[in-house]
């Protein structure tokens, strides 16, 4: 039987939650500011539209790096939780494994 470490606790896992939430979020917001940006600079600052693009997509990948490594980080703790969890259960030879088995997970 594998111990759950401190960074997978019961303690901790909403942090987890949170991050993956705050990710979404911000990969929607990284969205609309990087197509506002680039409207914004075309209409009022009289920028080019190619060069007003191209700071919003630099804008929005910035966003999207974040909001990206942010979500792996929080995948990878939820995951290894699971597995863990689903490794004791068929260690400690329990019938009902499936409870927690892959396809419940997603």
């Amino acid at each position: 039987m594998q111990s759950t470490p401190t960074l997978l606790s019961d303690n901790l896992m909403p942090i987890y939650k949170t991050a993956m939430f705050f990710s979404f979020i911000l990969g929607i917001a990284s969205i609309l500011v990087g197509f506002g940006y680039m409207v914004f600079a075309n209409l009022f600052a009289d920028v080019a539209l190619s060069s007003a693009a191209f700071s919003g997509l630099i804008l929005f990948l910035k966003g999207a790096g974040l909001a990206a490594s942010i979500s792996f980080v929080s995948f990878l703790a939820f995951w290894k939780r699971h597995e863990i969890k689903f490794n004791n259960c068929r260690e400690s030879k329990s019938t009902n494994c499936t409870d927690i088995g892959l396809f419940h997970f997603a």
